[in-house]
């Protein structure tokens, strides 16, 4: 449930500007993944997300992704 609800914050915050929380529970909701204002407040700091001025940055994410990818491989 966890990994899925991170997915789809990570392909929300992709597809679209994403400015509050609100906003971003509520499109959880519209796809069909409930969860609440405290969670999401965990899965942003577990995945990295900076807020910036223009909402939460997709850019910050894939560069944090890459690195924890990277790190999971090197483990293999």
């Amino acid at each position: 449930m966890k990994s899925k609800r991170q997915q789809e914050i990570l392909r929300i915050i992709g597809e679209k500007d994403v400015e509050t929380q609100d906003q971003l529970l509520s499109e959880l909701r519209v796809r069909g993944v409930q969860s609440t204002q405290a969670t999401i407040s965990r899965d942003i700091k577990e995945l990295h997300l900076v807020k910036e001025l223009t909402g939460y940055s997709p850019q910050q994410f894939r560069e944090a992704f890459a690195l924890r990818m990277a790190m999971t491989l090197l483990r293999m």
